[in-house]
């Protein structure tokens, strides 16, 4: 089941960042909107979680989860043929959802009291689930057909790059602003498991967050 795969990586990744919130330094909270070329991620909304630690003056590793949701309707069209019985276009109603596990390594091109920008590479981990509501519609005729498609389980990997812009010391001196902006790449679906595997196949995603970022150490 998506939900209990999701609530036991998400389990145990929190525990994870409890343990090194021990010794660590900062953890950050953040919403996004994202773009995609999966029409079904399109404009979704997402909340994550990431705590990330300093390596030395230049470089710091994040280990973060995310979770994106969706609720969007669009057309599509799977053919086009001279048949005017045969389908030419879909009314999609999609409910879809990404679970994110990521890790990254960032460099700081900038860095003193008041702000820092950073650039690195990230690795994710991704569950891709939902459901469809679909009108198929054939040809020029009034016929319509109503159908229901539970979109299983998908596991993917992507590759990606992260840029943050961090602005210190917002209300207090252990609070930050962040900046962040995540293109991706989600690879093309070899993991994929059982029937109505939508989400096969390569998919470029763009997310921008905004997030507050608290240092848990001076």
């Amino acid at each position: 089941m998506p939900f209990l795969t999701m609530k036991t990586s998400l389990l145990t990744l929190l525990f994870l960042l409890i343990g090194l919130c021990c010794f660590g330094q900062e953890i950050e909270f953040s919403s996004s909107l994202n773009t995609s070329t999966e029409q079904r991620f399109q404009n979704a909304y997402g909340i994550g979680l990431q705590y990330q630690h300093n390596i030395n003056s230049k470089y710091k590793v994040g280990l973060g989860i995310h979770y994106n949701f969706n609720n969007v309707k669009f057309d599509e069209i799977p053919y086009v043929d001279g048949d005017p019985n045969l389908i030419i276009a879909d009314k999609i109603h999609s409910y879809s959802k990404r679970f994110s596990i990521r890790l990254n390594i960032q460099r700081l091109l900038k860095n003193n009291e008041n702000s820092s920008i950073s650039l690195g590479p990230e690795i994710s981990y991704n569950y891709l689930w939902g459901k469809d509501q679909i009108e198929e519609r054939q040809g020029q005729t009034s016929n319509r057909f109503n159908i229901t498609q539970n979109n299983g389980l998908t596991k993917e990997i992507g590759i990606g790059l992260i840029t943050k812009l961090e602005i210190k010391k917002i209300i207090s001196p252990l609070l930050s602003l962040c900046f962040t902006i995540r293109p991706e790449i989600i690879s093309d679906g070899i993991f994929v498991k059982g029937e109505n595997q939508v989400f096969s196949g390569v998919s470029g995603f763009t997310e921008f967050q905004i997030g507050l970022k608290y240092k848990l150490m001076k």
